[in-house]
């Protein structure tokens, strides 16, 4: 009996003790002295994340999309405020894309029109991003890889600038111009381009310079030329220390100056001034030179110091193409072009830098990695492969050699553009 009543006190002392516990009462526990003791609440439970579309990153933040542009300076300019177009008119992804994940953004023909579309670098998961009966051009990816920048037609029929986050397909008007002209077909240059930070875009309309910044979609001239010149190229200084676009100005017919802007301070520097034509423009991965195509048969560099360009290839081709690019991977300084290899080649040739000219009498030398018929091509984010469009064939090849050739898509393909992961 005795037995059983100690049971039952031992047993009510503990019932007691767990009845303060969960109502926070002060106790005496021996040897400690007095404690309060929390009460213990139940957790509400945790929020679920619905949203499958990856949002943009810290280092280049979601736009305001609801923000009017600002640009009381151009009379031309709507006054409409920038327009989010409606996720209806993009075909919606099957599966939500990580953004870590390298993409070819791409054109492709439908209904005569382009359309643009993206997929993985082995072909596989292409996403039509504008509706059919829209045009687009020039697909452009930021730097850090995470937005795709383009010229469309997607809202009002207007060419204007877009651009949509990488897994995404909302667009998001940029620009909201009523006389925009469709870009040149016989220029593969896009008439914008990224800041470093993939923050801001710079872009040329008419005689200027325009800047855009993402976070809040205001914009300004940076460059406002003789009302008789046009911007033919703008191209942002890929590296961070360097703050300069360098862009390119027609002076009438055949003369051209290739001149540098700093966004920040607006200061103008003019670079080299021509009579021939400069089709294309092109920095080094570390911002110390600039390269340009002068013609159809040099291909110079200049530097910010200097100013005095040198001949790096001098009618070692029988044709230069309007295109150059350096090889995006700082250090690596290889210049990729399209060229004929002869005065019978029925098309150009993706070619590379293999000698550049010692003197102003010397060629230089090119090596060619590809058959004539080369529309389009891009470097890698590392650089160490080249994709290609020839015949309408998306084609894949590592950059040194020409070896390892892929096809990796049949139709169609234009202005192919690599990202970053």
């Amino acid at each position: 009996m005795r037995e059983t009543f100690k049971s039952l006190s031992i047993f009510s002392a503990m019932l007691m003790l767990l009845l303060m516990i969960s109502t926070g009462c002060d106790v005496n526990i021996p040897g400690c002295g007095k404690r309060s003791l929390p009460f213990f609440k139940q957790m509400p439970p945790a929020a679920v994340n619905n949203n499958t579309v990856a949002p943009l990153t810290a280092s280049a933040p979601a736009p305001a999309v609801n923000n009017a542009i600002s640009n009381s300076s151009s009379p031309a300019m709507a006054t409409k405020p920038t327009m989010k177009v409606s996720n209806t008119v993009a075909a919606p992804l099957p599966t939500p894309v990580p953004v870590d994940v390298e993409k070819i953004a791409f054109t492709t023909m439908e209904d005569k029109q382009p359309t643009l579309w993206t997929m993985n670098t082995d072909g596989t998961e292409r996403t039509r991003l504008t509706p059919v009966g829209t045009s687009s051009w020039d697909p452009l990816w930021s730097p850090n890889g995470k937005i795709l920048a383009f010229l469309s037609t997607a809202n009002d029929g207007k060419v204007n600038l877009y651009m949509v986050p990488k897994g995404g397909t909302q667009l998001v008007q940029l620009t909201s111009w009523e006389d925009m002209k469709m870009p040149d077909s016989t220029r593969h240059q896009p008439l914008f381009t990224w800041s470093p930070k993939s923050d801001q875009i710079v872009y040329g309309y008419k005689n200027q310079v325009w800047l855009i910044q993402l976070d809040t979609q205001e914009q300004s001239t940076l460059v406002n030329a003789d009302p008789s010149y046009s911007i033919e190229s703008v191209t942002w200084a890929p590296h961070r220390e360097n703050k300069y676009v360098a862009y390119t100005v027609r002076k009438g017919r055949n003369y051209y100056s290739v001149m540098l802007v700093n966004p920040r301070l607006k200061d103008k520097l003019t670079l080299i001034e021509a009579i021939k034509t400069v089709p294309a423009i092109s920095w080094s991965s570390g911002a110390e030179k600039v390269a340009y195509v002068s013609g159809n048969r040099a291909l110079y560099t200049t530097t910010v110091e200097e100013s005095s360009p040198k001949v790096v290839i001098n009618n070692a081709s029988p044709d230069l193409g309007p295109f150059v690019a350096y090889s995006p991977v700082e250090g690596a300084a290889k210049l990729m072009l399209l060229a004929k290899q002869t005065s019978g080649d029925t098309g150009y040739k993706v070619a590379l830098v293999d000698q550049a000219a010692k003197t102003d009498q010397d060629t230089g030398t090119l090596k060619y990695l590809t058959p004539a018929g080369v529309e389009y091509a891009t470097w890698s984010p590392d650089s160490t492969k080249i994709a290609y469009v020839i015949s309408g064939e998306l084609w894949i090849m590592e950059s040194g050699s020409g070896l390892s050739k892929t096809r990796i898509a049949l139709t169609g393909i234009q202005s192919p553009d690599w990202s970053k992961k």
